[in-house]
């Protein structure tokens, strides 16, 4: 396990990771529905945020969005603990399995817009697969009829860019 070293947590304020998400996204952190983090306990007792997730539920979905990770707080990370996060997957990877425990049942289907490929490779091994649209891609978390699967990926087509 990695709960020595890393907390997954939801919080309402995305404060504490708007440096983060500015680096990476150049904007403000969305300031609505909710923010889950990863956050890397130090041995000093404080704690940094090294993985963002946002989600945004709505109409039996939830819209992942704004995933990042701090590239350079990992590495300053001690060893052990850096080679055990990757060992494990990642960040990325721990907060978004988090994230999908903790809102599963406020929804059908978790999805997303990823053009990436290294964020493809961590959310491919939660579980997400790609849908017949270009950079969509779904978690399907309970077994639904394909023709809910159908109405659900194109209602959220309807959304636009999340």
């Amino acid at each position: 396990m990695l709960d020595d070293f890393l907390q997954l947590d939801e919080i309402r304020d995305p404060t504490p990771v708007a440096p983060l998400y500015r680096r990476t996204w150049g904007a403000e952190p969305p300031d609505f529905e909710f923010h889950a983090v990863a956050w890397h306990r130090r041995v000093d007792g404080s704690r940094h945020p090294i993985s963002y997730l946002h989600l945004w539920l709505r109409e039996d979905t939830c819209l992942l969005g704004g995933a990042c990770t701090d590239g350079p707080a990992i590495a300053a990370m001690p060893a052990d603990q850096r080679e055990r996060l990757r060992a494990a997957g990642g960040a990325m990877l721990q907060v978004t399995r988090f994230a999908i425990a903790r809102y599963g049942d406020r929804c059908d289907g978790f999805f997303g817009h990823c053009g990436d490929n290294r964020s493809w490779a961590v959310l491919a091994r939660a579980g997400f697969e790609p849908t017949a649209f270009p950079n969509r891609i779904v978690h399907w978390h309970r077994p639904l009829p394909e023709t809910r699967k159908h109405e659900l990926v194109q209602r959220v087509l309807g959304f636009g860019t999340f």
